[in-house]
């Protein structure tokens, strides 16, 4: 219950637009960091796959397949980090 009070007390209401910034910063560098840590992870997995797929056609093929779309996610995300700057300049009027 003290621990909900704690949380509860600290939260702020937004009152300017730089607040509001910071706030989608925040979350928008968290997911970038949560969605690095899942495409390492597909990557680890698909390493395991193919390390143990004994010459198992089918899993070898699972195992590039996934690598592939790791790589694709990869790429996509790091155009996407683009978004942001391209959008504070163009509202900015730079």
């Amino acid at each position: 219950m003290n621990l909900f009070l704690i949380a509860h007390a600290q939260q702020s209401s937004i009152t300017s637009l730089t607040q509001v910034e910071s706030s989608v910063y925040r979350i928008v560098n968290f997911l970038y960091t949560t969605f690095w840590i899942l495409a390492i992870g597909a990557l680890v997995w698909a390493a395991i796959l193919f390390l143990t797929a004994g010459g198992d056609k089918e899993k070898v093929t699972k195992a590039k397949k996934m690598v592939l779309y790791a790589v694709i996610a990869a790429a996509v995300a790091l155009l996407a980090t683009a978004i942001y700057p391209i959008t504070y300049n163009v509202l900015q009027g730079k």
